[in-house]
């Protein structure tokens, strides 16, 4: 999945890949240098995006388990929890995704106007 800056959805959200670290942010956007970080704990309010989405996986996939695969809700739970340990780290890239989408919105052209808010200052001096 592409994470990308919400406000130019050019930059990347994330340093690395899953496995170089669920929570390895960039500072700010490298593209249009919007802030990721806007204040201390900001990401705390995430915890409830990941507590949604996971309540949700559990709910949908225990109904397809018992419902469609015909399983008993002993194994049900169980594939459950396994497959919910493997997308732990999904999850929580995808709540901190949603997180800073709610409070950032997107600007087209907003690395071209910050470029030329740089080259604007440079030329001034």
């Amino acid at each position: 999945m592409r994470w990308k800056c919400p406000r130019c959805h050019e930059g990347d959200l994330f340093k690395t890949g899953i496995a170089g670290g669920v929570y390895n942010m960039h500072k700010e956007c490298p593209h249009c240098k919007q802030d990721f970080e806007m204040e201390p704990g900001f990401y705390w309010g995430a915890m409830y995006m990941g507590y949604a989405l996971s309540s949700g996986y559990m709910l949908v996939g225990f109904a397809i388990c018992l419902w469609i695969l015909k399983l008993s809700p002993t194994a049900s739970f169980a594939l459950l929890i396994f497959l919910g340990i493997i997308m732990v780290p999904f999850l929580a890239r995808f709540a901190r995704a949603i997180w800073i989408n709610l409070y950032v919105s997107y600007e087209p052209h907003s690395h071209i106007e910050n470029h030329e808010h740089v080259d604007n200052q440079t030329d001034k001096k």
